[in-house]
């Protein structure tokens, strides 16, 4: 009997465990099925927390925080309708014209090049070019269940930015009442503690975000003083493609440059191997003194940290990891100096 009673309480045990291991389990699938609705919601928080500051500084001249919300985000709208007006006819355009001539582009290359020449008249490139050319839009006329999914991806991701957009507008337009409800959650005793380090950390998240912002309108300016000078054309354009890109940590340099060294190549390949020799030595300039410096400025860690924390946080989570991988990196940095660090030395 004793031993059947000792035995009791060993399975109520062991029977508690496997609910809590399959009930973590659970919630750890329930998260993965709703990755992307969370990471959504995790950016969106990240960009209230970064914009936070710019609207109480625009509350401060006299704004109500729905102006100040409307103000910063009609101002974002006015950049990228301007970007599209520029980009747009511009970029039809070309495509058009390219598609249009670059059998003649491959005849002028190979007529250059005997080598060339000789390879494009064996194998009948110029024709079979021109052919190709011709059945575009058959070929698009008949690619319907293509076109169809390729509208479906460009829709979904435009849900997505439109999801992520409204998000951001609501959580800004209530980060009072979010912050003054999360506070509600931490017990009054630590209440005051709390408060203490969560406001620098959410002034760093918005140094964070003007930090981005600046390296981002110092890439634009750069480029189209550059693509200006040497004469590619459409130089606004693509420098307004290279100030957006760059928002994007850590690839956006390359994002940028890309359409950039397109076109110059399209114009002559003198124009094409400067531009490209520019963004590859701009990129480097960017990645470790550019971005450093001004972060280090805006959150106020090393700039090994900042390069650093970039590195980490775009290898574990892709783009959302890069995003917030800096601030992380400030926010770590102040709880272990306000609170690691006086517990050490009290020990």
């Amino acid at each position: 009997m004793a031993s059947v009673q000792r035995e009791r309480p060993t399975n109520a045990t062991v029977a508690r465990i496997v609910l809590v291991i399959a009930g973590v389990l659970l919630l750890l699938y329930a998260v993965y099925l709703v990755r992307a609705v969370l990471t959504l919601v995790l950016v969106a928080a990240f960009l209230a927390a970064g914009l936070d500051p710019a609207v109480r500084r625009l509350e401060r001249v006299g704004l109500k925080r729905g102006q100040a919300v409307a103000a910063i985000f009609l101002a974002m709208t006015l950049f990228l309708v301007g970007f599209a007006v520029a980009v747009i006819p511009s970029l039809v355009e070309q495509v058009t014209t390219f598609a249009a001539n670059f059998p003649s582009y491959l005849q002028d290359l190979a007529d250059e090049n005997p080598r060339i020449r000789e390879y494009v008249n064996q194998n009948e490139i110029s024709s079979k070019l021109e052919s190709a050319t011709s059945q575009i839009p058959s070929v698009i006329g008949g690619s319907f269940g293509r076109v169809v999914g390729v509208a479906g991806s460009v829709l979904g991701s435009l849900f997505k930015f439109l999801t992520l957009l409204i998000l951001t507008i609501y959580f800004l337009l209530s980060f009072g009442r979010l912050r003054h409800g999360s506070m509600r959650l931490v017990p009054q005793s630590r209440r005051a503690r709390v408060q203490k380090l969560a406001d620098p950390i959410l002034e760093k998240i918005g140094g964070y975000i003007a930090g981005q912002i600046t390296i981002a309108l110092i890439a634009g300016a750069l480029a189209f003083i550059f693509l200006a000078i040497i004469g590619v054309p459409s130089p606004i354009a693509l420098a307004l493609w290279v100030s957006i890109a760059a928002l994007i940590p850590l690839v956006g340099a390359t994002f940028g440059a890309i359409p950039a060294v397109i076109v110059a190549f399209f114009t002559s390949i003198p124009l094409g191997i400067a531009t490209l020799v520019y963004f590859i030595v701009y990129q480097q300039i960017e990645n470790y003194i550019l971005q450093p410096r001004v972060m280090t400025k805006a959150v106020d860690i090393s700039p090994a940290a900042v390069l650093l924390a970039a590195l980490i946080g775009g290898s574990l989570l892709g783009f959302v990891g890069a995003l917030m991988a800096i601030p992380v990196a400030a926010s770590i940095k102040l709880i272990a100096q306000e609170v690691v660090l006086p517990k050490l030395e009290t020990t």
